[in-house]
């Protein structure tokens, strides 16, 4: 039987706010380690330099688009199973998705961060702790959007194992 509308509306929904929980809870770390990536290598958006701000800001506003295209996507992908699948059980795969993302980007965080302290001391430039940190944001930002794509891919192939095991 192929999913209601409502329920396709739901699995598009939990998507977006998944997308956007994501995004928030990554640049609340970000945002905290290196506010500049977003005050002075983004475009200005709002008025305000706290990294607070600048999280909540960047999280919803760079992350909502991604749920809306991997929720649609996701949607025809259940709607194409025989039988489909409960929008609760879906988006319950993509919470933990969304976990192994929010990991994986923490640990190039700190990964990159880490191996920059490599560098000997006497080829450090004065904005060293500064660059440093900054790297560390931008190359964990770098990659959230691959991680989306293929969770989206790794999700949408789980969907068609629950649903022949349904």
């Amino acid at each position: 039987m192929a999913p209601s509308r409502a329920e396709a509306l739901r699995l598009v929904i939990g998507s977006v706010l998944w997308a956007c929980a994501l995004g928030l809870a990554v640049d609340m770390v970000t945002a905290h380690v290196a506010v500049e990536y977003f005050t002075v290598h983004h475009p200005k958006v709002v008025a305000s330099q706290e990294p607070v701000v600048m999280a909540l800001v960047w999280g919803i506003g760079a992350s909502w688009w991604f749920g809306l295209i991997a929720g649609v996507v996701l949607a025809f992908v259940n709607h194409r199973l025989r039988p489909s699948l409960p929008a609760r059980t879906v988006l319950r795969t993509v919470g933990w998705a969304c976990l192994a993302i929010w990991l994986a980007m923490m640990l190039v965080l700190v990964g990159v961060y880490l191996f920059a302290g490599t560098i000997p001391m006497a080829q450090r430039r004065p904005t060293f702790e500064s660059d440093r940190r900054l790297m560390a944001v931008a190359l964990a930002h770098a990659g959230e959007y691959a991680m989306g794509t293929a969770a989206m891919i790794v999700v949408a192939f789980r969907m068609r194992r629950l649903s022949r095991r349904a």
